[in-house]
């Protein structure tokens, strides 16, 4: 922890502010390309499938190999692609509301989930395992098990969620107590090219991303994925226990920006795998949270997560399969938080840092 004793006009982040006609152009482009990616992609309604089809779905989260669903010894749930766009959810977290038994909290900073009722106050979601392709998302200084806009995959490339509820710990550790959340990727083939995809939303949000995959003749699967997206939140935030001319009246105006850029590549060549994501997102904090100084807009956290994963995995024989991985794994947190507990002689606000990395 570090204290930086600065002036008290505390330098807003700079967010990118498109204007308004820009983000008209942006619906009328993220119609047609939907339109025209619709048409082209011929997806199975899952309505249409016969018993016998559904009961071949197959899942390789529960026991670490793929196996059938009905065959699964655990409660699972599956959230495709389809059901993403078709419920728009914008993040995991919107995507988790919709799953049975779980509940998100928002505070601001960050989503909270819940699990049939159980919900540790104070805790980063680290008794639930987070994965994207069996890669641990969970960091090491916290635990955290990131479901908003800090984690590092559009929501885009997601081709399905696996969602498992109950104790994984004899095959995952410790964080997989209330369950295990393993996301699965899209395939470069699944784009076969070029896609584009933009939103413009309330609160001045705007979010743009662009792909390329495609599977080569000679067996190699390439996908590369960029992202951004900024938002400047909810203008006018009431809180109650702030209520007073000092912390005017209860109101905090204008500190709910929000923004990120990302990453996210992978490319396969028959058995071995190299996957690596990235996202840096900056959040402003309105809630005068840690003894913060109310509706200051000097108060922002930072969230950096990245990963490289290199596997490689072989079928021996029937039910025999070899795996190797070797991976990287990068986490940044930096927070700046107003106080006004400076000594006589001092500037009257003093911002502390608080930075975390490994």
């Amino acid at each position: 922890m570090e204290n930086s004793r600065l002036s008290p006009i505390c330098q807003k982040p700079k967010f990118w502010r498109p204007r308004p006609f820009i983000g008209i152009l942006v619906i009328l482009f993220s119609a047609f390309m939907s339109a025209m990616s619709w048409a082209n992609e011929k997806t199975p309604d899952i309505t249409e499938l016969s018993v016998e089809d559904l009961m071949e779905v197959t899942i390789e989260t529960v026991s670490k190999f793929e196996q059938r669903v009905i065959e699964a010894p655990a409660s699972v749930s599956i959230v495709t692609n389809e059901e993403i766009r078709k419920y728009g959810y914008r993040n995991l977290a919107d995507l988790l509301r919709g799953v049975r038994g779980f509940f998100v909290n928002y505070d601001r900073a960050y989503h909270y989930l819940g699990m049939r009722g159980f919900s540790r106050g104070g805790d980063y979601n680290t008794r639930f395992l987070l994965l994207i392709d069996g890669h641990r998302i969970n960091e090491t200084i916290y635990d955290t098990a990131t479901i908003g806009n800090e984690l590092p995959l559009d929501i885009d490339l997601i081709d399905r969620v696996e969602i498992i509820r109950g104790p994984g710990s004899s095959l995952y550790g410790a964080n997989a107590f209330f369950g295990i959340i393993n996301i699965i990727t899209r395939k470069g083939d699944d784009l076969k090219g070029f896609e584009a995809s933009g939103e413009a939303g309330s609160f001045y949000s705007y979010k743009g991303r662009l792909s390329y995959g495609n599977r080569f003749e000679k067996g190699l699967e390439v996908l590369v994925s960029g992202s951004i997206y900024d938002s400047q939140g909810d203008q006018t935030l009431y809180y109650g226990e702030y209520n007073s001319p000092a912390t005017n009246f209860g109101t905090a105006k204008d500190r709910d920006d929000e923004g990120y850029g990302s990453f996210f590549g992978k490319a396969s060549f028959y058995d071995i795998t190299l996957e690596g994501a990235y996202r840096k997102r900056k959040k402003e904090v309105p809630t005068g949270s840690w003894g913060t100084v109310f509706n200051s807009q000097g108060n922002r956290i930072i969230d950096e997560r990245a990963y490289l994963d290199l596997k490689y995995e072989r079928e021996l024989a029937h039910e025999l399969k070899f795996k190797g991985r070797i991976y990287y794994d990068h986490y940044f947190y930096g927070g700046d938080y107003v106080s006004d507990f400076a000594d006589p002689g001092d500037p009257p606000l003093l911002v502390s840092k608080s930075i975390s990395s490994s």
